[in-house]
């Protein structure tokens, strides 16, 4: 691929980024959503991060991480424990996660 494909390709997808942008702010911001998708647009955003989530924990190098990379298990389960317990507190879960991935497998030495 030359330049030239190479910067109609970035064209085109700033153009398609951008259309598909302006059909939620430009044509539909005057406009009242209908309810059902006024909910799948709220739950969208927690469904991708959780998603996006899953995938770190579970894949390794493009393959499913066995119990050999048990700290990630350990590490997600500890995140979820704190989330439900501080009701979804970021700082708290990541937190926590962070400290059980590095320091469970140096607990365990």
């Amino acid at each position: 691929m030359d330049n030239t494909q190479s910067w109609i390709v970035v064209l085109g997808l700033a153009v398609g980024t951008f259309l598909i942008r302006y059909s939620f702010i430009g044509l539909l911001a005057d406009r009242a959503m209908p309810h059902w998708l006024d909910r799948a647009l709220k739950l969208m955003v927690p469904a991708i991060f959780a998603a996006i989530v899953l995938g770190g924990v579970v894949m390794v190098g493009g393959q499913v991480a066995d119990l050999t990379h048990w700290p990630r298990y350990a590490a997600a389960a500890v995140a979820l424990v704190v989330a439900v317990i501080s009701r979804g507190s970021m700082l708290g879960t990541v937190m926590a996660g962070m400290a059980a991935l590095h320091g469970l497998p140096w607990l365990l030495r």
